[in-house]
């Protein structure tokens, strides 16, 4: 009896069952697992390695022990052999559910059969919070360690083509978040994100670009040090254009924040924590209106600021916070109105 290959089949289980009479005799059932495994070795040593696989040698050795010593058995009909990956989806998703994320991220290591099905079960992983490579929050756990084993971690999770995240907040954007990023950027891959948020950034450099436009709805800052031209790029940028909503939260004085940048930025609210300066506030109102691009901002400023905005065409009759604005040239207005010490001004028809 010889195999596709050419081997000797009945000369192989001979072989085995010769190794089997020389363990079976005394060993405790405990025990079977480790003396298969070193008659195993022992076979292999003298015959080489490729004489018979592992789960060849188990099956033949556990059937002598069960005191069946037909060498003639036909294996082809054996029950089909099923793998773990053979599982439906619903049912591997339900064990996948027990695993910690860093779990799954080892159990995608087995085999590509493997990690198509735990890419297509569904994270539930909605929150990563950044500060430093060894504290890389999720909603569940920390991750530390050495920095690379951190770096690597955490890009297997950002690569995951089933990360569907609802907020990304990073504390700081530092040498280690670049190389992430730069990493990302090879991969040719962005990050399927819905609200981020840069705490108290020291660098006026927010990087938006690897995250996908469209998908991202509001974008949160707190710059400390802006330049001009750094922050003219970051709202000229598609994820700025494209989100509902733009918050920016700032220490800087009303005179010294480019305030021009906004007037290309469609949806934003704005609250500078310095000087009240109603006058600045007012004038970069009325030349929001007037040049006609901003769909919806939010301007964090004391109710006096109205004062500036008395034009007795504008008053709605009735509502003394409200007022209403014509658009030259189009049957839109912009509506103008004071509540919850902001002024809100909306593009309407």
């Amino acid at each position: 009896m010889a195999d596709a290959t050419g081997r000797d089949l009945l000369a192989i289980r001979r072989r085995i069952l010769e190794e089997y009479k020389k363990v079976y005799i005394g060993i405790h059932p405990k025990r079977w697992r480790s003396a298969t495994l070193r008659a195993h070795e022992r076979i292999c040593e003298s015959m080489g390695e490729d004489y018979v696989n592992y789960p060849e040698f188990e099956f033949w050795f556990l059937r002598f022990a069960r005191g069946n010593f037909d060498l003639d058995y036909d294996r082809s009909s054996d029950p089909k052999h099923r793998s773990f990956t053979d599982l439906p989806l619903d049912i591997f998703e339900n064990i996948g559910e027990y695993l910690k994320l860093e779990d799954k991220m080892r159990l995608r290591n087995v085999c590509k059969d493997v990690r198509f099905r735990v890419d297509n079960c569904k994270l539930r992983l909605t929150e990563i919070s950044y500060s430093t490579v060894n504290n890389w929050r999720t909603i569940k756990r920390f991750c530390s360690g050495s920095t690379r084993n951190c770096i690597c971690f955490v890009m297997s999770v950002l690569k995951l083509p089933n990360l569907r995240l609802e907020k990304l907040t990073i504390q700081e954007q530092d040498d280690n978040w670049k190389e992430l990023i730069r990493e990302l950027d090879n991969s040719n891959q962005k990050l399927y994100v819905k609200n981020v948020e840069f705490r108290y950034n020291r660098s006026s450099k927010i990087d938006l670009h690897f995250m996908i436009p469209g998908v991202l709805e509001v974008i949160k800052m707190f710059p400390v040090n802006l330049t001009r031209e750094e922050f003219y790029e970051i709202i000229e940028s598609e994820q700025c254009q494209s989100a509902k909503m733009v918050y920016i939260d700032s220490w800087i004085e009303t005179s010294k924040f480019p305030l021009n940048a906004l007037y290309n930025c469609p949806r934003f609210t704005l609250r500078l924590r310095g000087k009240h300066a109603d006058s600045a506030k007012s004038k970069f109102l009325k030349t929001l209106m007037k040049k006609g691009e901003v769909q919806k901002c939010v301007l964090h400023a004391l109710k006096q600021i109205l004062k500036y905005f008395n034009e007795s065409k504008a008053m709605v009759p009735n509502f003394p916070l409200l007022r209403r604005y014509p658009i030259s040239g189009t049957n839109e207005f912009y509506e103008l109105e004071y509540r919850e010490k902001s002024v809100h001004l909306e593009r309407k028809q």
